[in-house]
């Protein structure tokens, strides 16, 4: 006979959930997901066995008729993420407001006395609503498609706006890079948001981060409110620095680690070693263009460089969107700029470094023409090298540069978590 797992996550379509995860890292192994239809909700919650859930899209106003109690700040909010079976019968609370929090304080992202503008107004720009309010907002506007202010009328913001925060889909997996507004014209910005975790740098951050004003993705959020969540369901409680210890094993485990440098560096030899040494998989740019037509010189020669970059980053838009991989690009990949959007998205990237005298140049034909055409190579690409990267490696001792790699890429998430 079957049983009911006790804990899990109802939703209607969940597809791929980090919420499983999550939970067995806080010692629930036996966490799953239930995907039901709205005729199923009822008896699906009356079963004695089921001890604690989290709810999402769509539910999360339609389980509240099932609870017993409400906490408070599910009462101001409007919904529940989080149902928890006591003697009385259920008890329904919202963790996404406590997670909230978190991510807010966790980046540095002060609302009090800010004028806070909200992009979206759906279920959780409502919870978001809430915290920042009760974090001291001076003021509040949400931007949608539905209600005015329109995302047309967003230049009305320019001069007022101090933190933005994205509640809705745009610029999640697969649809990604994509973003709701520019925020480059903002005059007063101090801090932006974006509940989205997937991929972890929405164009929306990937803006904030070259403006240099502090940033967030989703991440945060949802680990601190299964945290919080499970602290309900086990009555106990974790620390805080348990947060964000997961919060970096699950960064450091699913960023990928980018190369990029001059055709001939060695960006394939290091990839090679790196993927050994992680037990990452390595993606070959070059040698998945070459599968999919030819060899990139060969391309060139016959379609011109115009056609092969456009083929490149059609290539790059399919695997920057992975995680944990290690991916070796080719040499003139920064020459467009949209490309950068594409690799930052879900990686760390490293600019590989050697003399120009000791490039191969066999079949490249780019770079072939001897010294001469590679520092005129050089002039218009190492500015672009410079400006793509986060760090910079030698790797004139190949094995050397991927220590410095492996030790450089941890080293990065655990000062995040300090």
């Amino acid at each position: 006979m079957s049983h009911t797992p006790a804990f899990g996550l109802l939703g209607r379509t969940l597809g791929h959930s980090y919420s499983p995860e999550i939970h067995a890292a806080l010692g629930n192994p036996v966490y799953t997901l239930f995907e039901k239809e709205p005729h199923q909700l009822e008896p699906f919650l009356a079963d004695p066995e089921l001890r604690g859930i989290n709810i999402t899209i769509p539910y999360k106003q339609d389980v509240m008729p099932y609870c017993t109690r409400l906490s408070d700040t599910a009462k101001k909010i409007g919904c529940v993420n989080t149902m928890v079976r006591r003697p009385d019968g259920w008890f329904g609370h919202n963790t996404d407001y406590n997670g909230f929090v978190f991510l807010l304080k966790n980046a540095g992202i002060d609302v009090a006395g800010k004028d806070v503008l909200i992009l979206g107004d759906g279920a959780t720009s409502g919870t978001i609503h809430t915290v920042v309010t009760d974090l001291g907002a001076t003021h509040t506007t949400h931007v949608s498609r539905n209600n005015a202010p329109f995302y047309e009328d967003i230049a009305d913001f320019y001069d007022t706006a101090q933190i933005i925060i994205n509640a809705t889909p745009v610029g999640m997996y697969p649809k990604s890079p994509r973003r709701l507004i520019d925020i480059r014209p903002f005059k007063h910005l101090e801090g932006v948001a974006d509940v989205i975790y997937n991929p972890y740098r929405t164009q929306l951050l990937i803006d904030a981060e070259e403006m240099g004003i502090p940033y967030s993705d989703g991440l945060p959020m949802l680990v601190a409110q299964g945290v919080y969540a499970a602290e309900l369901f086990m009555n106990t409680q974790f620390p805080i620095e348990r947060i964000r210890e997961m919060i970096t094993a699950m960064r450091s485990a699913q960023e990928n680690i980018i190369l990029i440098g001059m055709p001939g560096v060695g960006k394939t030899t290091i990839g090679e070693a790196l993927a050994k040494e992680t037990g990452r998989p390595l993606l070959d740019c070059d040698a998945i263009f070459e599968e999919r037509y030819e060899h990139p010189s060969q391309y060139i020669k016959n379609h011109g460089e115009p056609a092969f970059r456009k083929k490149e980053t059609e290539i790059l838009n399919d695997l920057c969107k992975e995680n944990g991989a290690i991916i070796a690009t080719g040499g003139g990949v920064i020459t467009r700029p949209e490309n950068y959007a594409l690799l930052r998205q879900n990686g760390r990237i490293y600019w590989i470094q050697r003399p120009l005298e000791s490039l191969d140049t066999a079949d490249r034909i780019l770079s072939t023409g001897g010294i001469g055409r590679l520092r005129e190579l050089a002039r218009v690409r190492y500015p672009l090298y410079e400006a793509f990267s986060q760090a910079q490696c030698d790797c004139t001792d190949a094995m050397a540069a991927v220590r410095f790699i492996k030790e450089e890429f941890y080293e990065h998430f655990n000062h995040q978590r300090a």
